[in-house]
Protein backbone atom coordinates (compact mmCIF):
# COMPACT_ATOMS: atom_id res chain seq x y z
CA UNK A 1 0.00 0.00 0.00
CA UNK A 2 1.39 3.31 -0.55
CA UNK A 3 -1.27 6.36 -1.49
CA UNK A 4 -0.53 9.69 -3.54
CA UNK A 5 -2.57 11.18 -5.54
CA UNK A 6 -6.57 11.08 -6.23
CA UNK A 7 -8.01 8.55 -8.42
CA UNK A 8 -9.22 10.36 -11.48
CA UNK A 9 -12.51 9.73 -13.01
CA UNK A 10 -11.21 7.99 -15.83
CA UNK A 11 -12.62 5.63 -18.28
CA UNK A 12 -10.34 3.52 -20.55
CA UNK A 13 -11.58 3.58 -24.59
CA UNK A 14 -12.88 0.34 -26.34
CA UNK A 15 -12.73 -2.12 -24.10
CA UNK A 16 -15.50 -4.61 -23.43
CA UNK A 17 -16.71 -5.27 -19.74
CA UNK A 18 -16.45 -8.68 -18.77
CA UNK A 19 -19.79 -7.99 -16.88
CA UNK A 20 -23.19 -6.96 -17.99
CA UNK A 21 -23.82 -3.01 -16.92
CA UNK A 22 -27.19 -2.96 -15.08
CA UNK A 23 -26.84 1.09 -16.25
CA UNK A 24 -27.45 0.44 -19.92
CA UNK A 25 -31.22 0.08 -19.38
CA UNK A 26 -33.79 2.36 -19.67
CA UNK A 27 -33.89 4.61 -16.74
CA UNK A 28 -35.27 3.26 -13.24
CA UNK A 29 -38.32 5.94 -12.33
CA UNK A 30 -39.80 4.08 -9.60
CA UNK A 31 -38.73 3.99 -6.70
CA UNK A 32 -38.02 0.50 -6.98
CA UNK A 33 -35.41 -1.86 -6.18
CA UNK A 34 -35.75 -4.98 -8.06
CA UNK A 35 -33.68 -8.36 -7.93
CA UNK A 36 -32.72 -9.94 -11.10
CA UNK A 37 -31.91 -13.85 -11.63
CA UNK A 38 -29.38 -12.35 -14.02
CA UNK A 39 -25.83 -13.32 -13.11
CA UNK A 40 -23.42 -10.62 -12.79
CA UNK A 41 -20.67 -12.51 -13.96
CA UNK A 42 -20.34 -16.26 -15.12
CA UNK A 43 -17.23 -16.53 -12.46
CA UNK A 44 -18.11 -17.57 -9.31
CA UNK A 45 -17.68 -15.03 -5.94
CA UNK A 46 -14.97 -15.77 -4.44
CA UNK A 47 -15.46 -13.73 -1.00
CA UNK A 48 -14.81 -10.50 1.18
CA UNK A 49 -12.04 -10.03 3.57
CA UNK A 50 -9.30 -7.57 5.08
CA UNK A 51 -5.98 -7.31 4.94
CA UNK A 52 -4.41 -9.42 7.66
CA UNK A 53 -0.75 -10.03 8.99
CA UNK A 54 2.52 -8.37 9.58
CA UNK A 55 2.74 -7.75 13.20
CA UNK A 56 6.43 -7.00 12.09
CA UNK A 57 7.55 -4.72 14.86
CA UNK A 58 5.20 -6.51 17.55
CA UNK A 59 8.45 -7.72 19.40
CA UNK A 60 10.02 -4.06 19.56
CA UNK A 61 7.06 -3.13 20.88
CA UNK A 62 5.88 -5.55 23.54
CA UNK A 63 8.95 -7.57 24.49
CA UNK A 64 7.43 -10.66 22.60
CA UNK A 65 7.73 -12.62 19.52
CA UNK A 66 3.90 -13.04 19.27
CA UNK A 67 -0.05 -11.58 21.76
CA UNK A 68 -0.79 -12.58 24.56
CA UNK A 69 -3.07 -15.42 24.17
CA UNK A 70 -5.65 -13.13 25.78
CA UNK A 71 -5.12 -11.12 22.35
CA UNK A 72 -5.04 -14.16 20.12
CA UNK A 73 -8.78 -15.19 21.64
CA UNK A 74 -9.89 -11.87 20.84
CA UNK A 75 -9.01 -11.90 16.91
CA UNK A 76 -9.93 -15.38 16.31
CA UNK A 77 -13.01 -14.34 18.02
CA UNK A 78 -13.65 -11.49 15.88
CA UNK A 79 -12.54 -12.80 12.67
CA UNK A 80 -14.77 -15.96 13.32
CA UNK A 81 -17.42 -13.40 13.77
CA UNK A 82 -16.32 -11.68 10.13
CA UNK A 83 -16.36 -14.68 8.96
CA UNK A 84 -13.91 -13.62 5.21
CA UNK A 85 -14.02 -15.56 1.87
CA UNK A 86 -10.41 -14.29 1.18
CA UNK A 87 -8.01 -12.47 3.02
CA UNK A 88 -4.50 -11.17 1.62
CA UNK A 89 -1.18 -11.87 3.72
CA UNK A 90 1.94 -10.41 2.56
CA UNK A 91 5.69 -11.27 3.70
CA UNK A 92 8.62 -10.32 3.50
CA UNK A 93 12.39 -12.00 3.89
CA UNK A 94 13.61 -9.85 6.61
CA UNK A 95 10.65 -10.38 8.98
CA UNK A 96 9.47 -13.82 7.73
CA UNK A 97 12.70 -16.03 7.10
CA UNK A 98 15.97 -14.70 6.37
CA UNK A 99 18.15 -13.98 9.93
CA UNK A 100 21.74 -12.71 9.44
CA UNK A 101 21.26 -13.69 6.17
CA UNK A 102 20.59 -17.26 6.69
CA UNK A 103 17.29 -18.84 5.82
CA UNK A 104 15.37 -18.93 8.90
CA UNK A 105 11.47 -20.30 8.11
CA UNK A 106 10.92 -20.90 11.49
CA UNK A 107 11.38 -16.70 12.09
CA UNK A 108 7.55 -16.88 10.82
CA UNK A 109 6.18 -19.13 14.04
CA UNK A 110 4.94 -16.11 16.32
CA UNK A 111 2.51 -14.76 14.41
CA UNK A 112 2.45 -15.56 10.64
CA UNK A 113 1.78 -19.41 11.08
CA UNK A 114 -0.46 -18.67 13.83
CA UNK A 115 -2.45 -16.71 11.42
CA UNK A 116 -2.15 -19.38 8.66
CA UNK A 117 -3.55 -22.16 11.26
CA UNK A 118 -6.39 -20.04 11.87
CA UNK A 119 -7.46 -19.40 8.33
CA UNK A 120 -6.47 -23.16 7.50
CA UNK A 121 -8.92 -24.18 10.38
CA UNK A 122 -11.59 -21.92 9.60
CA UNK A 123 -11.57 -22.61 5.42
CA UNK A 124 -10.40 -19.02 4.60
CA UNK A 125 -8.70 -18.43 1.31
CA UNK A 126 -5.42 -16.70 0.86
CA UNK A 127 -4.10 -14.15 -1.15
CA UNK A 128 -0.38 -14.41 0.10
CA UNK A 129 2.66 -12.69 -1.47
CA UNK A 130 5.60 -10.39 -0.17
CA UNK A 131 5.82 -6.77 -0.29
CA UNK A 132 9.20 -6.97 -2.92
CA UNK A 133 12.31 -6.26 -2.87
CA UNK A 134 14.87 -3.78 -4.47
CA UNK A 135 16.89 -4.52 -8.03
CA UNK A 136 20.35 -4.93 -7.35
CA UNK A 137 22.26 -2.48 -8.45
CA UNK A 138 22.92 -3.25 -11.98
CA UNK A 139 19.09 -3.02 -12.27
CA UNK A 140 18.98 -6.85 -12.44
CA UNK A 141 16.62 -9.33 -10.67
CA UNK A 142 17.48 -10.15 -7.04
CA UNK A 143 17.64 -14.01 -8.03
CA UNK A 144 18.74 -15.04 -3.93
CA UNK A 145 15.43 -13.16 -3.03
CA UNK A 146 13.11 -14.93 -5.33
CA UNK A 147 15.40 -18.55 -4.55
CA UNK A 148 14.32 -18.09 -0.90
CA UNK A 149 10.88 -16.70 -1.46
CA UNK A 150 9.35 -19.45 -3.34
CA UNK A 151 12.01 -22.00 -0.76
CA UNK A 152 9.27 -20.63 1.85
CA UNK A 153 6.64 -20.80 -0.75
CA UNK A 154 7.30 -24.12 -0.78
CA UNK A 155 8.26 -24.48 3.22
CA UNK A 156 4.30 -23.26 3.41
CA UNK A 157 3.01 -25.88 0.92
CA UNK A 158 4.71 -28.77 1.72
CA UNK A 159 6.28 -28.79 5.62
CA UNK A 160 3.00 -26.72 6.99
CA UNK A 161 0.21 -27.86 4.53
CA UNK A 162 -1.55 -24.87 4.19
CA UNK A 163 -3.96 -25.77 1.73
CA UNK A 164 -5.85 -21.83 2.37
CA UNK A 165 -2.94 -20.57 0.02
CA UNK A 166 -5.25 -19.78 -3.19
CA UNK A 167 -2.90 -16.80 -4.48
CA UNK A 168 0.33 -15.73 -5.16
CA UNK A 169 1.82 -12.67 -5.75
CA UNK A 170 4.86 -10.94 -5.79
CA UNK A 171 5.83 -7.00 -5.59
CA UNK A 172 3.03 -5.20 -4.15
CA UNK A 173 2.02 -1.68 -6.23
CA UNK A 174 4.93 -2.35 -9.10
CA UNK A 175 3.85 0.70 -10.98
CA UNK A 176 4.66 2.54 -8.33
CA UNK A 177 7.74 4.90 -8.10
CA UNK A 178 7.48 3.63 -4.15
CA UNK A 179 7.84 0.13 -4.48
CA UNK A 180 10.53 -2.43 -4.79
CA UNK A 181 9.92 -1.96 -9.07
CA UNK A 182 9.89 1.70 -8.93
CA UNK A 183 7.18 1.50 -11.95
CA UNK A 184 10.12 0.01 -14.64
CA UNK A 185 7.30 -2.73 -15.97
CA UNK A 186 10.51 -4.82 -17.83
CA UNK A 187 12.07 -5.16 -14.48
CA UNK A 188 8.49 -6.51 -13.49
CA UNK A 189 8.47 -8.90 -16.40
CA UNK A 190 11.92 -10.45 -15.72
CA UNK A 191 10.84 -11.07 -12.15
CA UNK A 192 8.07 -12.68 -12.70
CA UNK A 193 9.70 -14.80 -15.58
CA UNK A 194 12.03 -15.89 -13.13
CA UNK A 195 9.25 -16.91 -10.59
CA UNK A 196 7.65 -18.83 -13.04
CA UNK A 197 10.54 -20.95 -13.50
CA UNK A 198 11.74 -21.47 -9.86
CA UNK A 199 7.88 -22.82 -9.66
CA UNK A 200 8.96 -25.14 -12.27
CA UNK A 201 12.03 -26.42 -10.95
CA UNK A 202 10.27 -26.46 -6.92
CA UNK A 203 7.29 -28.70 -7.93
CA UNK A 204 5.28 -25.63 -7.16
CA UNK A 205 3.25 -25.10 -11.07
CA UNK A 206 -0.45 -25.53 -10.77
CA UNK A 207 -0.11 -25.72 -6.91
CA UNK A 208 -1.22 -22.34 -6.30
CA UNK A 209 -2.64 -19.72 -8.59
CA UNK A 210 -0.10 -16.78 -9.76
CA UNK A 211 -2.11 -13.51 -9.58
CA UNK A 212 -1.35 -9.89 -10.85
CA UNK A 213 -0.41 -6.98 -11.23
CA UNK A 214 -1.23 -5.48 -8.06
CA UNK A 215 -1.00 -2.15 -9.19
CA UNK A 216 -2.29 0.80 -7.75
CA UNK A 217 -4.57 2.55 -10.51
CA UNK A 218 -5.24 6.15 -9.64
CA UNK A 219 -3.92 9.22 -12.04
CA UNK A 220 -2.85 7.31 -14.74
CA UNK A 221 -5.02 5.86 -17.72
CA UNK A 222 -2.00 4.31 -19.03
CA UNK A 223 -1.47 1.80 -15.92
CA UNK A 224 -4.01 -0.50 -18.24
CA UNK A 225 -1.08 -2.15 -19.72
CA UNK A 226 0.07 -3.23 -16.66
CA UNK A 227 -2.95 -6.01 -17.34
CA UNK A 228 -2.83 -6.15 -20.99
CA UNK A 229 1.27 -6.70 -21.53
CA UNK A 230 1.25 -9.44 -19.09
CA UNK A 231 -1.60 -11.19 -20.32
CA UNK A 232 0.03 -11.28 -23.73
CA UNK A 233 3.11 -12.17 -22.66
CA UNK A 234 2.14 -14.71 -19.66
CA UNK A 235 -0.77 -15.99 -21.04
CA UNK A 236 -2.58 -18.67 -18.70
CA UNK A 237 0.71 -19.12 -16.31
CA UNK A 238 -1.48 -15.77 -14.43
CA UNK A 239 -4.41 -17.14 -13.39
CA UNK A 240 -5.92 -14.36 -11.83
CA UNK A 241 -5.42 -10.47 -12.26
CA UNK A 242 -5.85 -7.44 -9.38
CA UNK A 243 -5.49 -4.07 -8.44
CA UNK A 244 -5.91 -1.95 -5.78
CA UNK A 245 -8.10 1.67 -6.03
CA UNK A 246 -8.60 4.15 -3.39
CA UNK A 247 -11.13 6.68 -4.64
CA UNK A 248 -12.10 9.96 -2.64
CA UNK A 249 -16.30 9.99 -1.25
CA UNK A 250 -16.55 12.13 -4.33
CA UNK A 251 -15.65 9.54 -6.78
CA UNK A 252 -17.28 7.04 -5.43
CA UNK A 253 -20.70 8.65 -4.72
CA UNK A 254 -20.03 10.48 -8.06
CA UNK A 255 -20.21 7.61 -10.39
CA UNK A 256 -16.63 7.88 -11.90
CA UNK A 257 -15.10 5.28 -9.65
CA UNK A 258 -17.32 2.49 -11.19
CA UNK A 259 -16.34 3.54 -14.30
CA UNK A 260 -13.33 3.44 -13.31
CA UNK A 261 -12.87 -0.02 -12.53
CA UNK A 262 -15.07 -1.51 -14.66
CA UNK A 263 -12.76 -0.26 -17.62
CA UNK A 264 -9.87 -2.14 -15.62
CA UNK A 265 -12.17 -5.22 -15.09
CA UNK A 266 -12.33 -4.90 -19.10
CA UNK A 267 -8.95 -5.35 -20.25
CA UNK A 268 -8.34 -8.14 -17.91
CA UNK A 269 -9.03 -11.55 -19.53
CA UNK A 270 -12.89 -12.06 -18.89
CA UNK A 271 -12.58 -16.17 -18.26
CA UNK A 272 -9.86 -15.07 -15.46
CA UNK A 273 -11.11 -14.02 -11.59
CA UNK A 274 -10.27 -9.83 -11.01
CA UNK A 275 -9.84 -9.04 -7.40
CA UNK A 276 -9.69 -5.83 -5.90
CA UNK A 277 -6.62 -6.28 -3.77
CA UNK A 278 -6.59 -3.01 -1.43
CA UNK A 279 -9.77 -0.69 -0.77
CA UNK A 280 -10.24 2.09 0.87
CA UNK A 281 -11.05 5.55 0.74
CA UNK A 282 -8.33 8.51 0.26
CA UNK A 283 -9.59 11.96 1.08
CA UNK A 284 -8.89 15.14 -0.85
CA UNK A 285 -6.94 17.00 1.17
CA UNK A 286 -8.78 20.32 -0.03
CA UNK A 287 -11.84 19.05 1.27
CA UNK A 288 -13.59 18.99 4.68
CA UNK A 289 -12.86 15.60 5.82
CA UNK A 290 -9.43 15.59 4.06
CA UNK A 291 -8.87 18.14 6.59
CA UNK A 292 -10.17 16.88 8.94
CA UNK A 293 -8.37 13.49 8.79
CA UNK A 294 -4.64 15.68 8.55
CA UNK A 295 -6.15 17.44 11.74
CA UNK A 296 -6.95 13.95 13.28
CA UNK A 297 -3.40 12.86 12.40
CA UNK A 298 -1.72 15.38 14.14
CA UNK A 299 -3.58 15.43 17.25
CA UNK A 300 -2.73 11.69 17.42
CA UNK A 301 0.59 10.42 18.52
CA UNK A 302 0.33 7.77 17.45
CA UNK A 303 -0.93 7.77 13.82
CA UNK A 304 1.13 8.13 10.89
CA UNK A 305 0.97 10.65 7.93
CA UNK A 306 -0.73 7.54 5.92
CA UNK A 307 -4.07 6.86 8.05
CA UNK A 308 -7.44 7.15 7.75
CA UNK A 309 -8.96 9.26 10.90
CA UNK A 310 -12.27 8.59 9.70
CA UNK A 311 -12.53 4.73 10.73
CA UNK A 312 -13.52 5.97 13.85
CA UNK A 313 -16.79 7.58 12.35
CA UNK A 314 -19.92 5.25 11.57
CA UNK A 315 -19.97 7.15 8.16
CA UNK A 316 -17.60 5.37 7.35
CA UNK A 317 -19.16 1.73 7.11
CA UNK A 318 -21.58 2.93 4.86
CA UNK A 319 -19.35 4.85 2.24
CA UNK A 320 -17.13 1.58 2.14
CA UNK A 321 -20.00 -0.57 1.55
CA UNK A 322 -21.23 1.54 -1.42
CA UNK A 323 -17.61 1.27 -2.77
CA UNK A 324 -17.98 -2.58 -2.35
CA UNK A 325 -21.32 -3.08 -3.75
CA UNK A 326 -19.70 -1.44 -6.79
CA UNK A 327 -17.18 -3.48 -7.17
CA UNK A 328 -19.23 -6.40 -7.20
CA UNK A 329 -21.59 -5.05 -9.74
CA UNK A 330 -18.28 -4.31 -11.98
CA UNK A 331 -17.44 -7.78 -12.24
CA UNK A 332 -14.76 -8.08 -9.23
CA UNK A 333 -14.73 -11.49 -7.85
CA UNK A 334 -13.25 -10.81 -4.68
CA UNK A 335 -12.57 -7.67 -2.86
CA UNK A 336 -9.84 -7.10 -0.02
CA UNK A 337 -10.27 -4.17 2.92
CA UNK A 338 -7.80 -2.07 3.80
CA UNK A 339 -7.44 -3.06 6.50
CA UNK A 340 -8.12 -5.05 9.70
CA UNK A 341 -5.98 -3.85 12.06
CA UNK A 342 -4.26 -0.51 13.39
CA UNK A 343 -0.61 -2.96 14.98
CA UNK A 344 -0.59 -4.45 11.85
CA UNK A 345 1.78 -1.93 10.07
CA UNK A 346 4.26 0.85 11.51
CA UNK A 347 4.21 4.20 9.10
CA UNK A 348 7.04 6.01 10.37
CA UNK A 349 9.16 4.81 13.46
CA UNK A 350 6.54 3.77 16.27
CA UNK A 351 3.43 5.68 14.60
CA UNK A 352 0.90 3.19 13.34
CA UNK A 353 -1.13 3.05 9.72
CA UNK A 354 -4.40 3.92 11.21
CA UNK A 355 -7.09 2.09 9.07
CA UNK A 356 -8.39 -0.78 10.77
CA UNK A 357 -11.53 -1.93 12.90
CA UNK A 358 -9.38 -1.55 16.07
CA UNK A 359 -5.71 -1.59 17.24
CA UNK A 360 -5.10 -4.95 18.85
CA UNK A 361 -2.15 -3.42 21.15
CA UNK A 362 -4.00 -0.29 22.67
CA UNK A 363 -3.57 -1.07 26.00
CA UNK A 364 0.07 -2.52 25.72
CA UNK A 365 1.69 -0.11 23.41
CA UNK A 366 -0.46 2.42 21.57
CA UNK A 367 -3.18 4.84 23.26
CA UNK A 368 -4.71 2.38 25.64
CA UNK A 369 -7.59 -0.50 26.26
CA UNK A 370 -10.24 1.54 24.98
CA UNK A 371 -8.60 1.80 21.38
CA UNK A 372 -8.79 -2.00 21.03
CA UNK A 373 -12.66 -2.09 21.07
CA UNK A 374 -14.10 -2.47 17.77
CA UNK A 375 -15.04 0.30 15.48
CA UNK A 376 -18.07 1.16 13.40
CA UNK A 377 -17.08 0.06 10.31
CA UNK A 378 -17.21 -3.27 11.61
CA UNK A 379 -20.58 -3.36 11.87
CA UNK A 380 -21.19 -3.42 8.07
CA UNK A 381 -18.11 -5.04 6.72
CA UNK A 382 -18.71 -7.93 8.89
CA UNK A 383 -22.00 -8.53 7.66
CA UNK A 384 -20.92 -8.42 4.08
CA UNK A 385 -17.97 -10.74 4.34
CA UNK A 386 -20.04 -13.19 6.24
CA UNK A 387 -23.37 -13.20 3.64
CA UNK A 388 -21.66 -12.61 0.46
CA UNK A 389 -19.26 -16.09 0.97
CA UNK A 390 -17.44 -17.78 -1.29
CA UNK A 391 -19.45 -19.67 -3.90
CA UNK A 392 -22.16 -17.31 -4.17
CA UNK A 393 -23.24 -16.45 -7.80
CA UNK A 394 -23.70 -12.57 -7.77
CA UNK A 395 -27.02 -11.29 -8.98
CA UNK A 396 -27.54 -7.80 -10.59
CA UNK A 397 -29.93 -5.47 -9.23
CA UNK A 398 -32.11 -2.92 -10.96
CA UNK A 399 -32.27 0.71 -8.96
CA UNK A 400 -33.32 3.99 -8.98
CA UNK A 401 -31.23 6.47 -9.96
CA UNK A 402 -30.62 8.40 -6.63
CA UNK A 403 -27.28 9.50 -5.06
CA UNK A 404 -25.20 7.39 -2.85
CA UNK A 405 -27.63 4.52 -3.72
CA UNK A 406 -26.40 0.96 -4.67
CA UNK A 407 -27.13 -2.62 -4.27
CA UNK A 408 -26.59 -6.13 -4.92
CA UNK A 409 -27.81 -9.75 -4.08
CA UNK A 410 -26.11 -12.98 -4.11
CA UNK A 411 -27.47 -16.39 -4.63
CA UNK A 412 -25.82 -19.70 -2.84
CA UNK A 413 -27.22 -22.88 -2.68
CA UNK A 414 -30.81 -21.46 -2.81
CA UNK A 415 -30.05 -18.63 -0.18
CA UNK A 416 -30.57 -15.41 -0.67
CA UNK A 417 -28.71 -12.22 0.65
CA UNK A 418 -29.74 -8.75 -0.65
CA UNK A 419 -27.37 -5.36 0.61
CA UNK A 420 -28.73 -1.60 0.24
CA UNK A 421 -26.46 0.97 1.15
CA UNK A 422 -27.52 4.42 1.01
CA UNK A 423 -24.11 7.11 1.61
CA UNK A 424 -26.17 10.22 0.59
CA UNK A 425 -27.77 12.56 3.71
CA UNK A 426 -30.97 12.24 2.25
CA UNK A 427 -33.72 9.23 2.95
CA UNK A 428 -34.69 6.91 0.35
CA UNK A 429 -38.20 5.19 1.05
CA UNK A 430 -38.23 2.23 -1.82
CA UNK A 431 -39.53 -0.96 -2.77
CA UNK A 432 -37.77 -4.44 -2.73
CA UNK A 433 -38.60 -6.76 -5.72
CA UNK A 434 -38.01 -9.21 -8.24
CA UNK A 435 -37.94 -10.16 -11.42
CA UNK A 436 -39.57 -13.88 -10.39
CA UNK A 437 -40.98 -15.20 -7.26
CA UNK A 438 -38.88 -15.26 -4.71
CA UNK A 439 -39.49 -16.24 -0.93
CA UNK A 440 -37.45 -15.37 1.65
CA UNK A 441 -38.32 -17.39 4.56
CA UNK A 442 -36.96 -16.66 7.85
CA UNK A 443 -34.70 -13.60 6.37
CA UNK A 444 -32.72 -11.80 8.91
CA UNK A 445 -32.76 -8.11 8.16
CA UNK A 446 -30.13 -6.00 9.58
CA UNK A 447 -29.83 -1.98 9.55
CA UNK A 448 -27.00 -0.15 10.44
CA UNK A 449 -27.44 3.86 10.17
CA UNK A 450 -24.88 6.12 11.08
CA UNK A 451 -25.02 9.06 13.50
CA UNK A 452 -22.74 11.48 14.45
CA UNK A 453 -19.27 10.93 15.13
CA UNK A 454 -19.10 6.91 16.36
CA UNK A 455 -22.71 6.49 16.96
CA UNK A 456 -24.82 4.46 15.13
CA UNK A 457 -28.36 3.04 15.29
CA UNK A 458 -27.90 -0.88 14.86
CA UNK A 459 -28.43 -3.40 17.21
CA UNK A 460 -25.63 -5.27 18.42
CA UNK A 461 -24.93 -8.10 20.94
CA UNK A 462 -22.53 -8.16 24.62
CA UNK A 463 -19.41 -8.50 22.19
CA UNK A 464 -20.56 -5.37 19.82
CA UNK A 465 -21.29 -7.77 16.38
CA UNK A 466 -24.42 -7.21 14.45
CA UNK A 467 -27.73 -9.53 15.05
CA UNK A 468 -30.69 -8.92 13.33
CA UNK A 469 -33.44 -6.16 13.94
CA UNK A 470 -35.81 -8.72 12.79
CA UNK A 471 -36.18 -11.92 11.40
CA UNK A 472 -39.70 -12.39 8.83
CA UNK A 473 -40.50 -14.28 5.43
CA UNK A 474 -40.53 -11.50 2.47
CA UNK A 475 -41.90 -12.06 -0.42
CA UNK A 476 -41.03 -10.85 -3.64
CA UNK A 477 -42.15 -11.23 -7.27
CA UNK A 478 -45.19 -11.20 -8.96
CA UNK A 479 -46.32 -7.97 -7.42
CA UNK A 480 -45.21 -8.55 -3.87
CA UNK A 481 -42.69 -6.03 -2.40
CA UNK A 482 -41.00 -5.06 0.84
CA UNK A 483 -40.63 -1.71 1.86
CA UNK A 484 -37.17 -0.68 2.61
CA UNK A 485 -36.63 2.95 4.48
CA UNK A 486 -33.10 4.24 4.00
CA UNK A 487 -32.03 7.04 6.44
CA UNK A 488 -29.14 9.12 4.98
CA UNK A 489 -26.08 6.93 6.00
CA UNK A 490 -27.75 3.46 5.87
CA UNK A 491 -27.09 0.22 5.18
CA UNK A 492 -29.42 -2.69 4.80
CA UNK A 493 -28.56 -6.31 4.71
CA UNK A 494 -31.36 -9.06 4.36
CA UNK A 495 -30.50 -12.89 4.23
CA UNK A 496 -31.29 -16.23 4.19
CA UNK A 497 -28.18 -17.70 5.13
CA UNK A 498 -27.63 -18.94 8.43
Amino acid sequence: MKLQGCLLGLMLAGVSSACQDVRLEPKNIDNDIVVKTTPVTNLPFEGIGPQWGGYDNIERWTGNATFTEADWATLRERVSFLKPGLVRIMASQGWNYLTDGAYHPEKSAGVLFRILDFCQDQGIQVMYGEWGERALEDGSVDTDWLNRSTDFLKYLLDVKGYTCLKYYNMCNEPAGDWSSIGGNYDLWQQTYDQIFSLLEQKGLSGRITVIAPDVAIWNDTSLSDWITRPAAHFGDRIGAYDIHSYPTDDQVKGGSYRSVIEAYRGVAPAGKPMIMGELGFKYNPNSALGAKNLARIAEDPYAGDDSNMMVYDAFYGVDVADAVIQNMLAGYNGIILWNMDDAMYEDQRDELKRWGFWNILGEERFGGAADEAIRPWFYPMSLLCRYFPAGSNLLQVSIPEKKGLQAIAAEKSGAYTIAIANSHAAAYTLQLKADEQMTLSNAKVYRFTAGQGAAFEGPVDAKGFAVPESVETIQLGSGQSRTITLPGHTFVLITTLP
